[in-house]
């Protein structure tokens, strides 16, 4: 009896070993990693980075924010670009399975999508 508290006692500290680091890991995204940050926030997180490593000026800081939105604008247009590249693979995937594993590939692009939107408004 004793034996199995111990194995039990000790998956016990295992489980919550990983949900307490699961949890510390997405406090830590959502505070200190600017990817997962929305379009301001991350504009406002890497023109402070830029003026506190590069102490611009004040002349320099809006000249500088104009490149950071020509930079973000570029990078919306990369991800549609990616985003159209990827659709046109997955139909040509799809000319390739029946009519059941069509539906369940779209099940599985709508469930990624949810979940990509989820992590977007974190």
């Amino acid at each position: 009896m004793n034996r199995w508290k111990l194995i039990t006692g000790i998956v016990l500290v295992f489980i919550l070993g990983g949900l307490v680091g699961s949890v510390g890991t997405g406090f830590y995204f959502k505070s200190e990693h600017p990817r997962f940050l929305n379009h301001k926030a991350r504009k406002a997180f890497f023109m402070g980075k830029l003026s506190k490593e590069l102490t611009l000026t004040q002349d320099q800081r809006g000249k500088i924010e104009t490149f950071v939105e020509q930079m973000e604008e570029r990078q919306r247009e990369y991800s549609l670009q990616k985003q159209a590249e990827i659709d046109r693979l997955i139909s040509q995937m799809k000319n390739e399975l029946n009519h059941d594993q069509q539906k369940r590939l779209d099940l599985m692009r709508v469930k990624f999508e949810r979940r990509r939107k989820a992590r977007e408004e974190m």
